[in-house]
């Protein structure tokens, strides 16, 4: 298994969409606030999947990404991060 973590960053303002954005979903979520400023780390908008490295550091970003269809794409990816992945 690839040493990845994936979460879903809800944006600060909103809260209100949890309980659709978790519907049928079991990944966790991080609920950003304006203390802690997640997606302004990052530039973040909803949608967006983020890659990073194990430093933090974003390397790839989806604006769109099939999970059905392009699952093995973001695999590849993913695997590509990796100590002696493909580069």
């Amino acid at each position: 298994m690839l040493g990845a973590r994936i979460v879903i960053v809800n944006l600060t303002g909103t809260e209100d969409g949890i309980p659709d954005l978790t519907e049928d979903v079991q990944l966790p979520v991080l609920q950003d606030t304006a203390e802690a400023g997640v997606a302004g780390c990052f530039g973040a908008s909803k949608w967006y999947i983020y890659i990073m490295d194990k430093a933090g550091i974003p390397r790839i970003v989806h604006y769109q990404l099939d999970l059905d269809s392009e699952r093995n794409r973001l695999f590849e990816e993913l695997a590509a991060l990796e100590p002696g992945g493909a580069k």
